[in-house]
């Protein structure tokens, strides 16, 4: 098996890294090189005498290198699968210290399976009950502590509120942070950055924003405090926005949704010491969107997922919520897209009544996917940097972004049809479909450049 770039660019740890892979990803600067399977070596001259040793298995993926890097992957091994992307590697004979890292590695996934096959033990029933229900008291303390803080921001006013220094919001996070509660703790941590922010085109003016965030932090409040009257789905809607995991187990109960699942953009944020990235995918019979979402860190690179442009035949399972949007992978295969298209595209307005109802059973939602079909990206009449994407329905604001004038350059005033973020002032555009072919936004690097994937 082979990865493509875009997966395999994915994986760096960060955007120096990524940018350093790319450098070491030509063949002429490699020698030995070699493939074993989905295992791949090769030898690159480094800064010392010896050239560094990469080894590294498309399946995992993994890698191990001798260079004295702490990232992982590091730029050679990174660079190695960049090599064989390009050009599969020819199969030979692997080199003893590519040998020895393979041995080990089946080594360790025997004694994996060994521990996974040994009898369970048997579940303490009363233990468990006993940890979820001081779960659900800890919970349920947080929620007091943050109705008592919401009620006395409101009541000193907003003004109040803008003057205060970082702090002040970070103790309130950290107090829902320690209370079991950690979607709460990441919206009230965004509440500072709200106000600092320079007015930008497609976004709320820094006072209206707080005012609009503190809004859905008291519906999300409320709504968790009142889950007896709410459907199941309901229900695991707010948890999962209060911050609850999804098990493992709950998802083996979740049933698979089959069809041909086109991969429209990747978008890569960092949330405090994590990367977080989004798999934007639409079926292409149900039209359903999916939003895959993988965490990495530094020790612990984000696997590799179908790249933008591909569709990915096979299964999704959605998590519990409504409405229904995040998803895991369950099985399938990714390859060439069959047409360059955004399946169930709609005209503005109709993106912004889907978005009316998603608010209606969530309102605490910060933003939601949009495909926009045949819009016109331009300037905004009397908003001299203001552009958005309209239609005969209506137009809606784009939101400032270094990619921007690549999307403009891009569509040259044609009809477009446009993926993006939509959060009822402004659209973030990650990818869009001119003339047969899909361009996505790169998913890391905040560079005015455009991948074009088919």
């Amino acid at each position: 098996m082979s990865l493509t770039p875009a997966q395999i660019l994915d994986l760096a740890p960060d955007a120096s890294s990524r940018k350093a892979g790319q450098d070491q990803g030509k063949p002429q600067k490699w020698a030995g090189l070699g493939r074993a399977g989905t295992v791949i070596w090769g030898e690159i001259k480094g800064s010392g005498a010896s050239p560094y040793r990469t080894v590294a298995d498309l399946a995992g993926p993994a890698s191990k290198c001798n260079c004295p890097s702490r990232k992982f992957p590091c730029k050679h091994a990174l660079g190695l699968m960049l090599v064989d992307a390009a050009a599969p590697l020819t199969e030979a004979e692997p080199p003893d210290w590519a040998a020895a890292w393979m041995m080990a590695r089946d080594s360790r996934a025997a004694a994996a399976e060994t521990r996974a096959q040994a009898p369970e033990k048997p579940v303490d029933a009363m233990a468990q009950a006993r940890r979820r229900q001081a779960r659900e008291d800890r919970i349920a303390a947080a929620l007091d502590e943050l109705d008592l803080w919401l009620r006395d921001l409101m009541r000193r006013g907003l003004a109040a509120a803008r003057a205060e220094p970082y702090a002040f919001w970070d103790r309130m996070a950290g107090r829902l942070v320690d209370g079991q509660a950690p979607g709460l703790a990441r919206r009230v941590r965004a509440l500072p950055g709200l106000i600092a922010a320079a007015p930008q085109a497609g976004a709320p003016r820094p006072d209206a924003a707080l005012a609009l965030a503190l809004g859905r932090l008291a519906l999300l409040l409320r709504a968790a405090r009142r889950l007896e009257a709410l459907a199941p789905e309901q229900v695991a809607g707010v948890r999962a926005a209060l911050g609850h995991p999804v098990t493992a187990e709950e998802m083996a109960t979740r049933p698979d949704h089959t069809d041909v699942w086109a991969v429209l953009a990747h978008a890569v944020e960092e949330e405090d010491r994590l990367t977080a990235r989004s798999v934007w995918l639409v079926g292409r019979a149900s039209g359903a969107m999916a939003q895959v979402l993988d965490y990495g860190t530094a020790g612990s690179p984000l696997p590799p997922a179908p790249a933008a442009g591909q569709d990915f035949s096979g299964a999704l399972a959605f998590q519990p919520g409504d409405p229904p949007l995040r998803a895991v992978f369950r099985g399938g295969r990714a390859g060439p897209a069959a047409r360059a298209d955004l399946p169930g595209g709609t005209s503005v307005a109709a993106a912004r009544d889907a978005f009316a109802d998603v608010l209606a059973r969530a309102p605490w939602t910060e933003r939601w996917p949009v495909r926009l079909s045949g819009v016109r990206l331009g300037r905004l009449s009397g908003g001299a940097a203001t552009f958005a994407a309209g239609d005969g329905t209506g137009s809606l604001a784009l939101r400032a972004d270094p990619r921007l004038p690549s999307l403009l350059a891009v569509a040259a005033g044609r009809p477009v049809d446009l993926f993006g973020l939509l959060d009822g002032y402004g659209l973030q555009p990650l990818a869009l479909v001119a003339e047969g072919r899909h361009y996505a936004a790169p998913a890391q690097d905040a560079q005015p450049v455009l991948l074009q994937v088919a």
